[in-house]
């Protein structure tokens, strides 16, 4: 984020000790004495520098709060990134370990069925045996499938935890980003406070010159 240049006032300055050195030269400005006049412009001049400096320092610290603000936008949304592809890494791994169970106790089923057809059993025992082998491998599938259902949805809280943590960060970033907004000085406001503060002078030089 760039860092926003200081107001050109340093010029204004300049301009009133041209003007300055005029007066002198003169009757002096606007109907004040060549004194006045001076003194008029050495004011004014300081007006102009002080006001530039203030503005500077105020930009300054406006773009330190705005880089600030991004930082925290930026570090909400990494963190969520990186804490997702963790969720996304863990799910995998239950789920990858959930079907590895199934494949095993296929295995064992069918190891078991072949056990039952060897030991050359007839009629109603073996069917009666192998009816069970193959509830057993239904409930441990059941369970299983269960498993892998609860890791979906427990990875479906923690995201959207996730989302509302960032979010709340994100949002913090943003009344940070605003709140600088609202208390950086405006070059409008600087050139109208130096010009009042000049009126403000002329008025009281004025009336001395009376």
């Amino acid at each position: 984020m760039c860092i926003f240049a200081a107001p050109a006032l340093v010029p204004l300055a300049n301009a009133t000790a041209v003007a300055g050195t005029s007066a002198a030269a003169g009757s002096g400005l606007f109907g004040l004495g060549a004194a006045a006049s001076n003194m008029f412009l050495a004011n004014l001049g300081i007006a102009a520098i002080t006001g530039g400096m203030q503005y500077a320092q105020g930009q300054k610290v406006a773009n330190y709060q705005y880089e600030a603000a991004q930082r925290a936008a930026e570090s909400a949304n990494q963190a969520f990134i990186d804490q997702q592809e963790g969720l996304n890494a863990r799910l995998r791994e239950e789920k990858q370990a959930a079907e590895q169970e199934k494949f095993k106790a296929s295995k064992q089923v069918l190891q078991a069925k072949g056990a039952i057809r060897a030991t050359e059993r007839a009629g109603l025992t073996v069917d009666l045996l192998l009816a069970d082998a193959e509830r057993e491998k239904g409930n441990w599938t059941n369970a299983l499938n269960q498993t892998i259902q609860s890791a979906d949805q427990q990875y479906r809280r923690n995201l959207k935890g996730l989302e509302a943590q960032r979010q709340g960060r994100t949002n913090q970033a943003i009344d940070m980003y605003n709140t600088a907004s609202a208390k950086a000085p405006s070059l409008l406001g600087t050139i109208a406070n130096v010009a009042n503060t000049g009126l403000t002078n002329y008025i009281n030089y004025r009336a001395l010159a009376i």
